[in-house]
């Protein structure tokens, strides 16, 4: 399983919006900050394709100004150790 840490930034006076758009993705927010527009949200993907895909899907998403990778690792399935 792949994982990836991200800080989402709002274009100014869309922070609802954009939570609004998160909650209908398969994404976890850990953070919100309203003050600074900016979320921490992780993905969990089967693959590096289908994490870049989802990291597309969120800077396409309307309002979103930036999308930045913070942190990404791989956790090999339990059934391979």
């Amino acid at each position: 399983m792949f994982y990836s840490g991200l800080v989402v930034t709002c274009k100014p006076g869309q922070f609802e919006s954009v939570g609004e758009a998160l909650k209908s993705l398969p994404v976890e927010v850990h953070q919100s900050d309203a003050a600074s527009g900016r979320y921490v949200v992780v993905l969990e993907e089967p693959s590096v394709e289908a994490e870049t895909e989802r990291f597309r899907a969120i800077q396409m998403l309307p309002f979103v100004a930036d999308v930045s990778l913070i942190v990404h690792r791989n956790e090999p399935d339990d059934d391979t150790n």
